[in-house]
């Protein structure tokens, strides 16, 4: 009792708000940048800074030319302030239903762009009737890993992502909600009606490769190249949509996921292959983080697309 009234007396002269600040401009080491993701000026960003630098008695970020990069002091502490608000988010969250039909709510879902065709008018639809106060602000997501993935929503500041992965990310914070073969896509007029392409008609051709980051590997390099062979890819792009303007009229091939290729190839001269080679499949998920795992909101929404993915094909 007498360390919980400590507790609360120590507490009372620290501005909570304060350790919000710190957790954002650790996360992105830039002030307008920090300001921005938790909606406040860059003038009350700067005071919030001072009061921290006081209340700390440590300078906590240095600016630099890479960014304001943070002291020893920061740190050491950023572990124990993260943890501190991620319990009283899971608190809050915990202790509130979510009522979609009355609630006012902005979620942030990042998403591959060729769902964001397929599946966001059907959220839109779901909601537009049933929970007027809901709204989306979709955001393109280029992700290639699970690393990636958990990176970028807190960089972003989002709400989930749907994502596809070589793999399923082994914890709780991840739902596979299908799973997705590789095929390929060339125009017809060049490769006919067959089902299967050959070896020499897929490595011979120059191939248009999606590819969500210049750094990492494409899923179908490795292949190959565990195989020793290889191919000429003479475009790298992550956009799926892109892909008709690409390829119709040229002999060009891409080894896209069937849903995609489904997506992009009717009323076009595209139609889809068997690749010569077996490929692993592909596991499309949505993804959140830890901290808004008890978020209700959170929940109706990911059972919301939960019903509105593709069941089969």
């Amino acid at each position: 009792m007498k360390d919980s009234l400590h507790l609360s007396r120590r507490l009372s002269r620290i501005n909570l708000n304060l350790l919000v600040v710190f957790h954002a401009l650790y996360q992105h080491r830039h002030l307008t940048k920090a300001a921005e993701q938790i909606n406040l000026s860059q003038p009350a960003m700067s005071h919030a800074l001072k009061k921290l630098r006081q209340q700390f008695d440590d300078e906590l970020f240095t600016k630099t030319a890479q960014g304001m990069l943070p002291t020893p002091l920061a740190k050491q502490i950023f572990q124990l302030v993260e943890q501190g608000l991620f319990q009283l988010d899971q608190a809050f969250a915990s202790a509130h239903s979510f009522e979609p039909e009355k609630a006012v709510r902005e979620f942030r879902i990042g998403i591959m762009d060729f769902m964001i065709h397929e599946l966001v008018p059907h959220l839109v639809r779901a909601v537009n009737q049933s929970a007027p106060g809901i709204s989306f602000n979709i955001l393109y997501a280029k992700i290639s890993g699970p690393e990636m993935a958990y990176q970028l929503l807190q960089e972003q500041a989002l709400d989930l992502a749907i994502t596809q992965f070589e793999y399923i990310p082994q914890n709780d914070y991840c739902e596979h909600l299908y799973t997705d073969q590789l095929v390929c896509i060339a125009d017809r007029h060049y490769y006919g009606e067959k089902e299967n392409l050959s070896l020499d008609e897929f490595l011979t051709p120059p191939h248009v490769a999606l590819s969500h980051r210049e750094d990492e590997p494409i899923l179908v390099n490795k292949k190959l190249t565990s195989l020793g062979l290889t191919r000429k890819v003479i475009v790298k792009t992550p956009y799926v949509t892109t892909l008709p303007t690409l390829l119709c009229g040229t002999n060009m091939v891409t080894v896209i996921n069937q849903y995609a290729a489904d997506f992009i190839s009717p009323n076009t001269s595209l139609k889809s292959y068997r690749p010569p080679i077996e490929f692993c499949d592909l596991n499309i998920c949505q993804i959140w983080e830890a901290r808004k795992d008890h978020d209700p909101g959170i929940r109706w929404l990911r059972e919301l697309i939960r019903e509105h993915v593709p069941k089969e094909f």
